[in-house]
């Protein structure tokens, strides 16, 4: 069992990476509650417009996996602005036309647009070959472990973005309204609640809570690898499932607890070290625990009668 000293650089790392699946985690919530929809997009959205980022900046892929460096200042507003437009356009022209259908023919429609944002990355983009791109990052030290203002500012922005989502939702009308239409869409609309307007306003914010995740993302991971970008929305829906796609707070909390258990685990050595090897699949096994517990008490209605 490794020492508190030998887990703590872990620790700092999983909390960074907790706190961006907790902004995933954030949108992907937001977005079911007002429309439906589980955004299984979301990392190949965020991967198109960070490699839009990297074109951007001069970034040329090569075997030498070459940092992007360029015009930053112009790069990243514009992965947010691509990322918000993609399922802006979405939610307004092909979400509509699925509104009435079951949740697996709309969660069908997101992995259409995944493999059809995946197609156009590995076409216009050579994927075989490395790619990098770098934010503005400066370095402290606490204790044993190196500090980055990147993950610094994914924790305190993941905090923001549950503080002021749950204050939008709580008291503005539209987030009056989007709490109305997660509970009865027809009922809202008879209320005069505008619910186009008011769907396409949860895909176009959470398209910017995916742009903002993809600025930071690339530079954690090392890498623009649009494989692992699109699979890191799994990690997401684990603290999501967790939060029932219902409370901001659990699956931030539950997002946390994943990052750091996830990171911690390669700290561990023989004979521990298959927490190491298996770590990646920290996010399966707590969402697979996590249906289990939900679904414990599950409830049938047989011949007019409740049975458990």
């Amino acid at each position: 069992m490794p020492s508190l000293g030998v887990l703590w650089p872990f620790i700092v790392q999983g909390l960074a990476l907790g706190a961006i699946y907790a902004v995933t985690g954030t949108g992907l919530v937001v977005l079911y509650r007002t429309t439906g929809v589980v955004n299984l997009a979301f990392g190949a959205i965020g991967a198109f417009g960070a490699h839009i980022a990297f074109t951007i900046m001069g970034g040329k892929a090569s075997n030498s996996s070459p940092v992007a460096h360029g015009w930053r200042v112009l790069a990243y507003p514009i992965t947010v602005v691509v990322c918000g437009l993609v399922t802006l356009l979405y939610g307004v022209w092909i979400a509509p036309k699925l509104a009435k259908r079951d949740p697996l023919a709309k969660a069908l429609g997101m992995a259409g647009v995944a493999l059809f944002l995946l197609g156009i990355i590995r076409w216009r983009w050579d994927a075989s070959k490395a790619k990098r791109m770098n934010l503005p990052t400066k370095t402290w030290k606490v204790g044993q472990a190196v500090v980055t203002s990147t993950q610094v500012a994914a924790l305190l922005f993941a905090l923001a973005v549950v503080v002021g989502v749950t204050a939008y939702l709580n008291r503005s009308a539209t987030g009056t309204a989007m709490r109305a239409i997660a509970n009865d869409r027809n009922v809202a609309a008879l209320l005069g609640v505008p619910v186009r307007r008011v769907e396409a306003l949860a895909w176009l914010g959470s398209g910017v809570l995916c742009g903002c995740v993809f600025v930071m993302l690339p530079v954690m991971f090392q890498s623009l690898d649009p494989g692992t970008m699109t699979w890191f929305i799994i990690g997401a829906l684990a603290g999501a499932i967790v939060g029932q796609f219902r409370s901001l707070w659990t699956t931030f909390i539950a997002s946390l607890a994943i990052g750091v258990f996830e990171a911690g685990f390669a700290a561990f050595t023989s004979p521990f070290n298959f927490l190491n090897k298996y770590r990646t699949m920290t996010p399966f096994v707590v969402a697979t625990l996590a249906l289990l517990w939900i679904s414990r008490r599950r409830t049938v209605v047989l011949a007019g009668r409740e049975m458990r």
